[in-house]
């Protein structure tokens, strides 16, 4: 009887060695996880396009186990609104670019600096290379943001109801610009008038003649339709911008360590793919564009670039990382 309980004892021990010797369960299969997304972006749009792909992408690879719950279209506030919802809780990630956390530190507003990402390649080496890295890590640190990816939003234009022809033309001009200060002092050094204002009224505005002209990728003009009250569009190409995923930082932390890799693995995934999408868009809108009725002029863009040397005495704290980017190669 002793032997018999003996040998009952010793399978049970080796039983429980297997399992402990056996990986993991990731750990979305202990309990379902559930994140709020919000973005601005209305159906047909890259960007909402890009939600969808991302949280699918995340559904598909947990085997449901992790979900994102979208609300598009702007319908739970703009973009401001939506970030000041990771501090509190009503939202797990917010679409939308990387400068917009300028409000709580000067360091995300890099992405918004003149004339420093060159085209698509250097895009890429920069943001998914080992000065991006260094770089998310900072804006965490400062900003309290966790940021996952970039995507390329292609270069802003600047569009207005008179001609500009030169940047002498760009003086008093009543322009639109995002309420970050990157933007604001940008045009301030260009002799314009700027008026921050939010993207949910700026059509009004554009159609009242309460600004005279805005700056944006070709995508968001065409998604918001200023053709249909902005006259001529300026080859400027003065930035080329990042979206990004935005998280809390603190709460992403809190996330089991195999969920932080997975959203951030297809973040940066679906991030990459909306970069050669958008790169592919750029041409044609340029096209649909000008077939709607839109004037498009060059202008000379070194005569621009000449005028902004004070961005980097406006921002000295970020020279030092407008240095780090520039050298990437």
């Amino acid at each position: 009887m002793l032997k018999s309980n003996k040998r009952e004892l010793l399978k049970a021990i080796g039983a429980t060695a297997v399992v402990a010797s056996l990986p993991a369960a990731p750990a979305w299969a202990q309990a379902p996880i559930v994140l709020k997304m919000a973005h601005v972006y209305n159906p047909g749009n890259i960007w909402f396009e890009t939600a969808e792909a991302y949280a699918k992408a995340v559904e598909t690879r947990s085997g449901g186990r992790v979900k994102i719950q979208i609300a598009a279209s702007g319908s739970t506030g703009d973009w401001p609104a939506s970030i000041e919802g990771l501090k509190i809780g009503t939202n797990d990630i917010v679409l939308q670019s990387i400068g917009t956390l300028d409000r709580y530190n000067p360091l995300p507003g890099l992405e918004a600096y003149p004339y420093l990402i060159r085209d698509l390649d250097h895009f890429k080496k920069v943001y998914f290379g080992p000065v991006g890295a260094e770089f998310i890590e900072e804006v965490a640190k400062k900003s309290s943001f966790r940021i996952v990816g970039a995507g390329y939003r292609g270069a802003r234009w600047l569009t207005s109801n008179k001609p500009v022809r030169t940047v002498n033309d760009i003086k008093g001009l009543k322009l639109r610009v995002p309420p970050l200060k990157m933007y604001r002092m940008t045009w301030d050094l260009l002799g314009a008038s700027p008026v921050p204002m939010g993207a949910a009224e700026l059509f009004t505005s554009l159609q009242q003649g309460v600004v005279d002209g805005q700056e944006n990728p070709l995508e968001f003009i065409d998604n918001f339709k200023f053709n249909e009250v902005q006259k001529f569009a300026i080859d400027t190409r003065h930035i080329i911008g990042a979206m990004t995923w935005i998280y809390s930082d603190a709460r992403f932390k809190r996330l089991p360590a195999d969920v932080q890799t997975l959203l951030k693995e297809e973040g940066d995934k679906v991030m990459l793919e909306a970069s050669d999408k958008m790169a592919k868009l750029e041409s044609s809108l340029r096209d649909k564009l000008s077939k709607s009725g839109m004037q498009f002029s060059d202008i000379d863009r070194e005569s621009i670039r000449s005028r902004l040397g004070g961005i980097a005495k406006e921002f000295p704290d970020l020279a030092p990382w407008a240095a780090k980017f520039a050298a990437v190669k």
